[in-house]
């Protein structure tokens, strides 16, 4: 059964976000949301959890914790994910299967993509090889997708789609999409 993280009103998502605030901070931190989500059902690395973070935060703001603004931003981009892949799991399996994923890809803006790495994109994604992904799989995936788009935009500065990049400048990169 597909993961379902959605709530009726800011009054439920202001109880979320008190619960998850474990240090009673009034803010978020990464392992505190990592538990919040876990608890829901779906399990992300820290790792990933902190591109969450850094992805619904203000440029240039503290990307270690999450205001309640920017909680409810998350909470829209799951939803939202969790839409998105309830619709393309035809099958109704709770997992993506290969077709699933290269068309919720193009319905996000990715069909311009070339299918070789949106394929080896999937595999570090897929870590029993199975072929198919779980929501919380493919919201990494469409994590890692963003961040890297973003990050490609930010060296692409013609808006040629090629870039040129010293070592030092690749690290930076792609520390960046993780």
């Amino acid at each position: 059964m597909p993961y379902e993280y959605t709530y009726q009103n800011d009054y439920e998502l202001i109880q979320s976000f008190n619960a998850a605030d474990a240090d009673g901070s009034g803010s978020i931190e990464a392992k505190e949301l990592q538990r919040a989500l876990a608890a829901s059902g779906l399990v992300f690395s820290l790792q990933t959890v902190a591109l969450l973070m850094r992805m619904h935060t203000v440029p240039g703001g503290d990307e270690t914790r999450l205001s309640f603004e920017q909680y409810k931003t998350v909470h829209q981009f799951l939803v939202n994910a969790q839409n998105s892949f309830s619709h393309f799991d035809k099958s109704r399996t709770g997992k993506l299967s290969r077709d699933e994923i290269f068309e919720a890809l193009a319905y996000q803006g990715y069909g311009d993509v070339d299918a070789t790495a949106i394929k080896h994109a999937c595999r570090a994604f897929d870590p029993d090889r199975s072929n198919d992904l779980s929501v919380d799989q493919y919201i990494g995936l469409s994590l890692f997708l963003t961040a890297a788009r973003r990050v490609f935009q930010s060296f692409d500065a013609k808006k040629s789609g090629s870039v040129t990049m010293d070592f030092n400048q690749f690290v930076y990169a792609t520390s960046k999409t993780r």
